[in-house]
Order: structure tokens, then sequence, then C-alpha cells
């Protein structure tokens, strides 16, 4: 196996193809774990980050195995080689490794990274899902090399598993919650006209988008106010045209009486349909606008076929409230023989 590693923007370009081939192969996909995602961000947030794209081929040129990674210069504190992306927008990451070539890439990367790793580096692998093979692949690799390996659980993305019928859907679900989501749709169906308007072409597209930004700023929860900053809604409006070329991104907006009084971003990727993020009206709290909005969101995704509905990072109650179970994320954190504690930030 060959290991080279790329340190030039060029190479997300140079990959592109190879990257969305190898990543079909995995166990477990995500549109966190494509080119279109991980470009976009380095354009937007690479600031004085240095790119450390891993690829493994075989002997005959093919690309089996690609760790997406930058290299990122704390203060009084080692450097981090991590995933490229962050915690607060981007909820998956991982190595992506050809099944058929698992070992052999494993070990290839594994003994690669030791040679990057240093008293003054440490190797972060965050919001690994719990389907990744990354851990097994190389934590032991990395371990035989002669760092020290911790393995954690650190957050949860709760996920429904979806019947064929959003009959069977509801008969999944607690009777006390199928009569609460009952009542709160038909009581916002009684109150008010209900519409939702899905963005079907670029105008549409940027109009949702802008009314989505909107809506975040006038949330009365703090943590959406402040989480929507001017770079941020200068990557997510960047991301959501480069996903919107490939199907990868839906914009749905609920209309009460002709006000828009919630809007729901969902990433419809494979077999999932993920909410990313979500915001609603404070005037019209009362007609339970992000329980009217999910509903329609899971029925659809149950329409179309898809087979889980994921609400990504967060263990709000209400994602259980939809039927939703935990599946863990995992942070593997390496080190040079110094004990290892703590969690990526």
């Amino acid at each position: 196996m060959d290991v080279e590693t790329l340190t030039d923007a060029s190479a997300f370009r140079r990959l592109w193809v190879e990257w969305l081939q190898l990543l079909t192969q995995l166990p477990f996909q995500s549109v966190f774990l494509t080119p279109q995602w991980q470009e976009t961000w380095w354009r937007h947030f690479a600031r004085e980050r240095q790119l450390h794209l891993l690829t493994v081929r075989s002997e005959d040129g093919v690309l089996r195995g690609l760790a997406p990674l930058m290299l990122s210069h704390g203060i009084d504190v080692p450097a981090r080689l991590q995933f490229i992306g962050d915690v607060e927008l981007c909820d998956y990451f991982d190595v992506l490794i050809d099944p058929a070539y698992e070992q052999q890439v494993g070990e290839a990367l594994a003994s690669a990274l030791v040679l990057q790793t240093s008293d003054e580096v440490e190797l972060c692998l965050t919001n690994l899902s719990s389907h990744s093979r990354t851990p097994a692949l190389l934590g032991q690799s990395l371990e035989d090399n002669g760092l020290s390996v911790a393995l954690a659980e650190i957050e949860t993305c709760p996920t429904i598993v979806l019947p064929d019928t959003w009959d069977a859907y509801l008969e999944m679900l607690r009777g006390k919650d199928r009569h609460e989501m009952r009542r709160k749709i038909r009581r916002a169906e009684t109150a008010a006209h209900l519409e939702y308007t899905i963005a079907s072409d670029a105008a549409t597209l940027d109009e949702v988008l802008e009314t989505f930004f909107t809506l975040h700023r006038m949330s009365q929860q703090s943590d959406k106010r402040h989480f929507m900053t001017a770079d941020k809604v200068a990557f997510l409006r960047d991301l959501t045209h480069q996903l919107w070329a490939s199907g990868w991104v839906e914009l749905t907006a609920l209309q009460a009486d002709g006000v828009t009084i919630a809007a729901l971003c969902c990433f419809p990727y494979e077999q999932t349909y993920a909410a990313y993020n979500a915001c609603y009206h404070p005037d019209y709290r009362h007609l339970s606008a992000g329980i009217v909005l999910f509903a329609n969101r899971i029925q659809h995704a149950i329409a179309h076929g898809f087979t889980h509905f994921d609400f990504l990072r967060g263990n709000e109650p209400y994602k259980y409230r939809f039927g939703a179970s935990d599946r863990p994320l995992l942070q593997l954190l390496a080190r040079t023989a110094c004990p290892v504690s703590g969690s990526c930030p």
C-alpha cells in the first residue's frame, strides 16, 4: 500500500471522483463525509490550519483509503491532527476505507500517522459513528506502534429506524407520544391554514434560505441566536448550493395563514434522512410548529423509502418522543507514551 500526504487544497478537486466512489463502499455513509462538504468547510474556515489528506492506494493505483485530516496548532497545548471540520457544524467524521482492503489500509494508515504524531502532536478522531470501523482498524495498530490510545463515547445521534408506512410508524410510538403528536397536529390545522414550501428551484432555495436565517435571528433561544454568526451564514449558504446540485439538501418552510413559522434543513443522503437544523417564529409557539414540521418530514422520509431518520447530535427529549433511539458517537485520542485524557474541543 502506498500512502501519500497531500497538503495543497487543490487535492480536493483532484480526488473528487475517487473520493465519492470510495465513500459509496462504506457501511455507513453521510453527507458530512463528502468532498463537497469538506472542501466547502476548508475554504471558509481553514485559516492557519494545515491540510493533511492521507491517501492510501493499492499497487494498481486505486484509492483504497482516505483520511481527511488537518493539523491545528494551539497555545500551550500539543498540536492536534484531526478531521477536517468542527463539531459545531459537522456531526459525523470518519476515515474512508475500502472494506475489501480494510486490514491493509488500517495498518498502512496507522504507520503513517505514527510518523506524524510526536510529543508535540496528538491524533484526535472525533464524532465517529458507532458503525465506523476506524477505531477497530486503527486503535490496535496505533498501540502496537507505541502510542497511548483512548476510545470513549462522547455524544449521541438519536435515530429512528423507519418502517414502510406512516401508520406503522405511529404504532411504533408510545401511546402518550402518539396521542400528543396527533393532538398537536390537529390543533395547528384547526387554528390556521398550514402550507409546506420545499425549495424546488434555485430561486426558491435562496428565498427559503433567507427565511431560515431570519427565523434564527428571531429565536428566543440564545444558543440559536449565537450559533448563526456571519461566517456560519456564509458557509451554510455556500454549502447549501453545493449540496443542492447533487440533491443532498432539502429546505422546508411551514406557513400558517401565509406567515412562515418554522423552517427545517435536512440532508437526504443514501438511505438516511438527516435533520440538521430547525428554527421557529417565537410568536407562533402555541401552534407547536416544530412538532408539526418534524412529523411532516418523517412522513415524507417514509413515503420516499428512507430507512432511517437521523436527528443528528444532541439528546434533546423531543427526539425520543418521535421514537428515536441513541446511536453513540465515539472519539479516538492517541498520543505518545504520556497518559490520554480529556476530549477534543
